[in-house]
């Protein structure tokens, strides 16, 4: 090989070498600010998602107008009225042919006589005629007697499928009135409070509210009054550093300072607090007031660092305020904190109607949150 084309050769190697390199650096490159993205994305998500159990809303049940039955739709009836005209136009066509036949017979018969008319042509055809005119009288009382038959038939089928949709209509109509009946007899137990039924609603309430973290609750009612422990999570599960992706796609992270931080854990615990007590009183008429106690974990103790009591013509204030610590305060809150916002322990709020109360008296139930 020339020495030239030697060089050339090496060179397209080389020069195909280092495109195959920028391009792996290329995709690479392209890897790299996807992920980033979607760590910025996933940052920003559960940020947003920390601070959304501040927003606080109370809606009430209407549990009166839970009491008004909801009437059960009455019966229509389904027209079947063509069935009778299919069934008549199915009987008609099936005698079309033989009728027309024989007329065709008879008008042929006739003409034959015409044509060809002598003494023995009139005794054949006449012959002929009489028989073929007497097979067309029978045929058209049979026609009648199928269609008769036919419409007979369709009305029996008409009722037969009336009569099943009345046999369904009133099925259902027993198994709605069941379920209205169930329905009323459990809200009006709500309504006086039966205890069994109070907690049977706060299962379902709790089990639907959604919160970023995972909350387990204890609740201790009697005499329609609430306990209500929450467990708070640990201070860790607030991210400790702000994340922001710069014009070039990376991501800069920096420190929150103290007192944000420890802000933010603050206002987390008052809103998952006000979220279950809200959840609570608008779901359980019965309860008039409510105790709450936000408990937090500790190596070796668990310490209540929020305690409230929250009357219920107090608590739609809570959907007015700017966030969770505005709210909470707005009630008989129990806190302590330093300049840093550090929470401290307190002493928990307990209902003065249970100090001579047997604690077996109390009924219980435990629900674990986390959607």
């Amino acid at each position: 090989m020339p020495a030239n084309a030697e060089k050339r050769s090496n060179h397209r190697g080389r020069d195909s070498k280092e495109n195959e390199r920028a391009e792996v650096r290329y995709f690479k490159g392209e890897d790299q600010f996807e992920r980033w993205r979607k760590e910025f994305v996933q940052h920003q998500d559960y940020e947003l998602k920390l601070a959304s159990v501040s927003k606080l809303n109370y809606e009430p049940v209407d549990y009166q107008g839970l009491l008004v039955r909801e009437s059960f739709p009455e019966l229509k009836l389904t027209d079947y009225s063509h069935l009778v005209g299919i069934a008549k136009q199915k009987a008609e066509e099936k005698y079309f042919y033989p009728v027309a036949a024989r007329i065709a017979g008879i008008v042929c018969l006739l003409g034959i006589l015409v044509i060809l008319f002598s003494p023995i042509t009139l005794l054949i055809t006449a012959a002929l005629g009489v028989a073929t005119g007497v097979s067309l009288h029978f045929t058209i009382k049979d026609r009648e007697s199928a269609i008769k038959k036919a419409e007979e038939n369709a009305l029996e089928e008409i009722a037969k499928r009336n009569e099943q949709e009345r046999q369904v209509h009133a099925e259902r109509k027993r198994q709605h009135d069941e379920k209205e009946d169930a329905r009323i007899g459990q809200t009006e137990l709500l309504l006086s409070g039966e205890p069994s039924a109070v907690r049977s609603r706060l299962d379902e309430v709790l089990n639907r509210l959604k919160l970023p973290v995972v909350v387990e609750v204890d609740i201790d009612f009697y005499n329609n009054i609430p306990l209500v422990k929450v467990w708070l999570p640990a201070k860790g599960v607030i991210p400790k550093q702000t994340c922001e992706m710069l014009t070039s796609g990376r991501l800069q992270y920096q420190d929150k300072d103290t007192r944000v931080y420890n802000k933010q854990y603050f206002e987390l615990c008052a809103g998952i607090i006000l979220q279950i007590m809200s959840a609570i009183m608008a779901n359980i008429p019965s309860f008039q007031e409510g105790y709450a106690a936000g408990i937090v974990k500790n190596d070796l103790s668990d310490d209540c660092v929020l305690a409230v009591k929250i009357p219920r013509e107090k608590i739609d204030t809570v959907g007015r305020a700017s966030n969770a610590v505005a709210a909470i305060q707005a009630f008989d809150a129990v806190y302590e904190c330093d300049t840093a916002l550090v929470l401290y322990p307190v002493n928990m709020l307990y209902p003065p109607e249970w100090e001579e109360v047997d604690k077996q008296s109390l009924k219980s139930l435990r629900v674990r949150i986390f959607k």
